[in-house]
């Protein structure tokens, strides 16, 4: 049985024995690998999981940050717009996190909505996704204010 251990003569060690990460500027870097990618990830789950609920700029950097990285080519405009979305409907509608917290995630929405709003115009499949979300979002318990 061939030893599934990684050795120095493996491509997954370069000098050192460290794994070398793929880097932003080599140009091998995919979009998953990007830093930026790593940092919404980051603010994503401390959005979703309620971690800083006294601090709801985290919400508008969250989005800048989407928008950053749409801007640069890294993440793809649609889906990056519509895992906004669904993070902050998701985290508003979560009934463990703090109740103003759940209310600034609400109130967020407006932002990657109208993105997907924009997008959808050119979309016929996005625009039928963005009716069933404003449906959905029109009969839930909270309201988008």
């Amino acid at each position: 049985m061939p030893s599934m251990i990684p050795t120095p003569t493996t491509p997954l060690f370069h000098s050192g024995g460290f794994p070398a990460g793929p880097r932003a500027d080599d140009g091998t870097c995919t979009a998953a690998d990007h830093p930026g990618v790593e940092c919404l990830r980051w603010m994503g789950l401390k959005i979703a999981c309620g971690l800083t609920p006294d601090d709801p700029a985290l919400l508008r950097q969250h989005q800048l940050a989407t928008e950053q990285l749409i801007g640069a080519g890294v993440l793809t405009p649609a889906p990056a717009q519509e895992q906004a979305l669904r993070l902050l409907y998701g985290a508003a509608h979560n009934p463990l996190l703090p109740w103003h917290w759940r209310w600034a995630c609400l109130d967020q929405l407006q932002r990657p909505l109208a993105a997907l709003v924009a997008l959808a115009r050119t979309d016929e499949a996005l625009a039928a996704r963005v009716q069933r979300f404003q449906w959905c979002l029109s009969h839930s318990p909270l309201k988008e204010s």
